[in-house]
């Protein structure tokens, strides 16, 4: 017995030395699979994710509860909420350096996926204990695929059919025509006629009944009504005010149409237009009025997002957190329009209180660009790089440097400071001119700068763009400097919507 605990607790140090990596890889798919089967029981129960592209607004949408009023009538859960009202999706802006997968939600196929994609994604999933009274509220969901009691005032286990009373002391067919004389002992099993198959192969009277039960009647399906305009993602000016509605065909004076406007009560539509907010979620259906021969449609449920009519503001860019080597030196000036960033030391020893100065150490300026009534999704001129490619000695040059610049926005109104991660790499000199020169990489060209309008999220993403090929080229984000060239060089930006 010592012998095998001590086999055990060395299969778990193994394990728990194992690579941080493959731990957290392995959490990420359990937790997806898990959140799949919430996310397959949510679309059941009539809940709707449609239109929602964010991770986290999908853990909040299932968060939600059932009115009190449904749950008699719900089969399942009483509360209709399937999450923790706890978890967090943290999201992060690329893939570390490792490249680890991180999960998406795929709009399309209603479901997380875990894939090695870049741009925004889920690296983990978390607890935040900040978040445990939170109160996400309630929705009014579309009818349940569960089986569930129709009638208006018995529970889901209960049942609305009353059969005819039984005479349990002499068990005879209702209505026979030849009335049994009561429990015959000696009565001898008559043959079973065999069951019909049908074309999947299965015997059929499976609900215990014999070949002459009845079958339940397939009530029509009415159709989903129609909303004009569809929801969507509208430019500002193109943003409809108001809505109307249609049954979609649907026969007369058999159903109400109706319609609920974020998750709240459902009501009848009258025939007015319905006006329209920014983020506002409308959801129709057709609900029967005569349950016994037709079953109220499919949800239909658009999403309205208004983009921001554009963006106005100035900048203020400083340098700091330079990182290099045993040996680096920098010099910082953040004063005035323009900031400049050296590195390096330009003398070489030659011994015997002698030196050689190259006189040019790597240097990199930033003048920042105004803009006004920027579109989303619309590059810009973000402001004018200056990058010197100098010769410097002894591992005294910077590795990296941080470029904070404080937007000042007045449409919207908002001031935030965002950060440019540069990386810096010095290459080797050869005869080879592009496989000389130095590197500049933009290291998150999707910034940590976020703004919430309307509903809509907006990031800040760059890019590189050379004004002098003869000096520079792009690389996808690397800016690749000649060896001595002086390049100038446009940083453009974009404000992304994730809608």
């Amino acid at each position: 017995m010592i012998s095998l605990i001590g086999i055990l607790v060395g299969v778990g140090a193994s394990l728990l030395t194992d690579d941080s990596d493959s731990a957290r890889t392995a959490k990420l798919q359990s937790d997806v699979a898990t959140l799949n089967q919430m996310v397959a029981l949510y679309l059941s129960d009539g809940g709707s994710l449609a239109g929602l592209t964010s991770p986290q607004a999908v853990l909040d949408k299932m968060k939600r509860t059932r009115p009190q009023s449904e749950w008699q009538q719900h089969a399942g859960d009483v509360s209709g909420r399937l999450l923790d009202v706890r978890l967090r999706a943290r999201m992060t802006s690329q893939p570390d350096n490792s490249n680890n997968p991180r999960a998406n939600w795929d709009r399309t196929k209603q479901r997380f996926v875990v894939n090695n994609a870049t741009g925004n994604a889920v690296s983990e999933f978390y607890l935040d204990d900040s978040l445990a009274a939170a109160d996400f509220g309630t929705e009014t969901r579309g009818k349940s695929a569960y089986a569930f009691n129709s009638s208006s005032s018995g529970w889901v286990w209960g049942t609305s059919v009353s059969n005819s009373a039984a005479d349990y002391l002499d068990p005879q067919p209702f209505s026979s025509p030849n009335p049994a004389t009561g429990f015959n002992p000696d009565e001898t099993t008559t043959a079973s006629p065999s069951p019909p198959s049908d074309s999947s192969g299965g015997s059929g009277g499976g609900d215990g009944g014999g070949s002459g039960a009845p079958s339940q009647p397939t009530l029509a399906l009415l159709p989903m009504p129609l909303i004009s305009p569809l929801g969507g993602t509208f430019a500002f000016n193109s943003f409809p005010s108001s809505l109307t509605l249609s049954t979609g065909g649907a026969p007369d004076n058999v159903s109400a149409l109706m319609y609920s406007v974020n998750g709240g009560a459902w009501q009848v539509y009258s025939g007015a237009s319905i006006p329209v907010t920014p983020a506002m979620t409308l959801q129709v259906r057709n609900e029967t009025t005569r349950p016994a021969e037709y079953a109220t449609s499919r949800t239909n449920t658009q999403t309205y997002y208004r983009l921001t009519s554009g963006f106005s503001g100035t900048e203020q860019g400083a340098w700091g957190n330079a990182i290099g080597g045993a040996n680096l030196v920098t010099s910082i000036q953040n004063s005035g329009t323009t900031s400049t960033f050296k590195s390096g030391n330009t003398k070489l020893d030659l011994g015997n209180g002698e030196y050689l100065d190259a006189g040019v150490e790597n240097s990199l300026s930033f003048t920042p660009a105004a803009f006004g009534n920027i579109a989303p999704n619309t590059w810009f001129d973000f402001g004018a790089m200056q990058i010197l490619n100098g010769t410097t000695f002894y591992n005294s040059e910077a590795s990296g440097v941080t470029l904070s610049v404080n937007l000042n926005l007045t449409q919207p109104t908002v001031n935030v400071t965002t950060h440019v991660d540069l990386g810096l790499v010095s290459t080797t000199n050869t005869s080879d001119r592009l496989a000389s020169a130095d590197i500049v990489q933009l290291l998150n060209p999707t910034t940590d700068f976020t703004v919430n309008i309307d509903g809509v999220q907006y990031r800040l993403e760059l890019q590189w763009v050379s004004l002098d090929p003869s000096s520079s080229v792009v690389q996808g984000n690397n800016l690749l400097v000649f060896e001595g060239a002086n390049a100038n060089v446009e940083l453009r930006a974009r404000f992304t919507s994730n809608y």
